[in-house]
């Protein structure tokens, strides 16, 4: 369907520039929520083109009734005001939607959209980088929001990181492209985040040295897993160290903002188990925004950066979030939602697709240690990256060699066309064309 591919193109023209890159310049707070809200219209209004199976429908399902479930349960535990809760509901959505509704809609770009997408991507990292190292007095300005602290450039890296995926994926597959992508990672490197180190490492690893899928219950795989890891941690010590370790053990009156919402979640996961707080209670923009009871309660009101005078680091972290407002049964939710996009990223035939979906699953994994953006209009792009990868054995050219590893049950006009559809039990209303 052209309207479909059309209409992402656009969005990621408008995306990319406008919530990531040059947000200040922006300065409208709901440009991310617009444009999810605008992907849902083109959703509903194109819901007779979406790639349904009964695996896909009863997943969508389950996670619309697990998030009216935890509205209600949040309402009726009253730890924040009702406003707080719908605020962090909005946010909350936001990801899987984008996700779900890409998933669906399953765009097939053509080589012209592709180009386009690139040249705006990398329009958008060239300028941002060149301010940042020849005019940062500009970058607080006209650049990301927190784009300068100390010299540091919080967004550099995930700048750089989705231009780097989606220049991998939408150019050829020759060795040239890759060092391309791979420079483009290292130029993210100069906004000095220790956790972007441990992003750029793994997508080097992933590009240069994974040539065929990775088994996850060998033994070598966990071995070399370790020692990616260790790497990672030499790399990233100093401030692992700080707020990790040596930040954990500070006493009461000396703590650091990250490490005491990290302890206080667990507290809170414990104190209102199974099913946490409740939305927009701890750790989130919402809980900022109506300064939750909770951090009364845990007394976090005399910690730099957490209190109501100065909520700067409130919103600091995302998996705090995750334990203390949906509990251990969110953990469990969260990890089982996790567990089948590895899954389905190991179906994946183009190695490339299969790679950048694995990177995707790693950044959002690495950044949420010190970030929230899983739930703002930075982590759209690795979801919408993300489906775009499942959704890559939509249309593959046949291969003679790859006969017999393709499923039988294909329709004939598919054939004839020289494609076909890996999907199992899907229903396709209507032909994409």
């Amino acid at each position: 369907m052209k309207s479909i591919s059309l209409f992402y193109t656009w969005f990621w023209v408008i995306y990319f520039p406008v919530c990531i890159t040059f947000i200040k310049a922006v300065d409208f707070d709901w440009s991310d929520e617009i444009l999810a809200g605008l992907l849902t219209l083109f959703a509903i209004i194109k819901s007779r083109y979406l790639l349904i199976s009964n695996r896909r429908k009863q997943e969508i399902l389950a996670y619309v009734e697990i998030m009216c479930f935890y509205i209600c349960y949040s309402l009726i535990l009253g730890v924040t005001t009702a406003k707080g809760v719908f605020m962090d509901v909005l946010q909350q959505i936001r990801p899987y939607t984008v996700f779900y509704l890409t998933w669906m809609l399953a765009p097939r770009f053509t080589e012209y959209q592709k180009k386009w997408i690139k040249i705006v991507m990398l329009a958008s990292f060239s300028g941002y980088a060149l301010l940042f190292m020849f005019a940062p007095q500009y970058v607080n300005q006209y650049g990301s929001v927190g784009a300068m602290e100390g010299g540091e450039s919080v967004q550099m890296g995930q700048i750089a990181l989705s231009c780097a995926m989606i220049f991998l994926l939408f150019s050829k597959k020759n060795k040239k492209n890759i060092y391309i992508a791979v420079f483009i990672t290292l130029v993210g490197l100069l906004g000095g985040k220790s956790k972007y180190f441990g992003e750029c490492i793994a997508f080097i690893s992933l590009v240069g040295f994974v040539q065929k899928k990775i088994k996850f219950n060998s033994a070598k795989v966990y071995f070399q897993v370790l020692i990616l890891g260790a790497v990672i941690l030499f790399f990233t010590w100093t401030k692992f160290n700080a707020y990790y370790v040596e930040g954990m053990q500070r006493d009461e009156g000396e703590e650091m903002a990250r490490p005491a919402t990290y302890i206080t979640g667990l507290k809170i996961m414990v104190d209102y188990f199974p099913f946490g707080s409740g939305l927009g209670s701890f750790a989130c923009k919402a809980a900022r925004d109506e300064y939750s009871p909770l951090y009364y309660k845990y007394h976090l009101t005399h910690i730099w950066g957490l209190s109501p005078d100065n909520p700067m680091f409130l919103a600091d972290a995302f998996y705090p979030i995750v334990y203390s407002e949906y509990g251990f049964v969110g953990v469990l939710l969260f990890l089982a939602f996790w567990k089948r996009r590895l899954q389905e990223s190991n179906r994946i035939v183009d190695m490339n697709y299969y790679k950048m979906a694995l990177m995707c699953i790693l950044a959002l994994g690495l950044e949420q240690t010190a970030d929230s953006s899983y739930l703002s209009g930075k982590g759209m792009g690795y979801f919408m990256i993300l489906a775009v990868c499942l959704n890559s054995n939509r249309y593959i050219e046949i291969d003679e060699d790859e006969k017999e590893n393709v499923d039988t049950a294909i329709p004939l006009n598919r054939r004839k066309r020289g494609l076909i559809w890996l999907g199992h039990n899907f229903t396709l209303t209507k032909t994409h064309k």
